[in-house]
């Protein structure tokens, strides 16, 4: 019996339909694993990494919660990242975010090269190769202040119990209260509050700096109010995957 490594390869087989699937992305993990497989989207064959779908989910976490994964396959997740390492290590894999603002609009971002360095590396994101609707909040941290202060690319992932960030006056994992390749601090941050609508004071829910009428990175806006996200959805599949 042939072992997937990520969902592409049931795509490849001809499963077509959403749902759970079991991936063996290294044989060192010790066995299979269960993922959610996005089968529909543009192809299919998506292995999907995290989810903010209905705001059940802290994402609050501790390092160790943010290694292992939480949530529901189905619903509000994060994967893991020992087992996103995995499957970004054997393979050159493409990132697909799509977002969901509060009023309804729908937006993409898509990076040719997307990889998560192991634990000894504090799980490193290298990302790059941007194309979408979104623009490149992550990779370049076009819609922060323009120093690079910004960006996510090459950044150690944080949580409030693990400083790794580049930020040297305090945590910017603690300050906007989840887990993320922050920088000094960032430009992206998927893993926020899941506020339902707009708020108010600290910019600690579901961000992303380019989308359209957003506000900069420090200053509030004009109105008081932050816009909120209602969707966001991270995932991957192989660079050369032909649906």
């Amino acid at each position: 019996m042939v072992t997937a490594r990520d969902c592409s390869d049931y795509a490849v087989m001809g499963r077509r339909q959403d749902g759970v699937y079991r991936v063996s992305p290294d044989p060192r993990l010790g066995g299979a694993v269960p993922v959610w497989c996005d089968m529909a989207s543009l192809g299919g064959g998506w292995t999907v990494i995290q989810r903010r779908a209905n705001g059940t989910e802290n994402f609050n976490r501790s390092w160790a919660d943010y290694k292992k994964g939480f949530g529901e396959l189905g619903g509000d997740l994060w994967l893991g990242l020992e087992l996103v390492h995995w499957l970004t290590r054997g393979r050159d894999m493409v990132l697909r975010i799509e977002l969901q603002d509060s009023r309804g609009r729908r937006e993409y971002a898509k990076y040719e090269q997307f990889y998560v360095a192991g634990e000894q590396l504090r799980y490193k994101l290298s990302v790059g190769g941007y194309s979408g609707t979104a623009g490149d909040a992550l990779a370049s941290g076009e819609g922060g202040s323009g120093s690079g202060s910004f960006r996510h690319d090459q950044m150690f992932f944080s949580t409030a119990d693990q400083d790794n960030d580049a930020y040297t006056k305090g945590s910017c994992a603690a300050y906007y209260g989840s887990g993320w390749w922050f920088n000094a601090c960032m430009a992206a941050n998927l893993n926020g509050r899941h506020y339902r609508q707009r708020y108010r004071g600290v910019r600690n829910g579901i961000f992303w700096s380019t989308w359209p009428n957003v506000t900069g990175t420090h200053e509030p806006p004009l109105t008081g109010y932050r816009d909120a996200f209602r969707y966001a959805k991270m995932m991957i599949r192989p660079r050369n995957y032909s649906p």
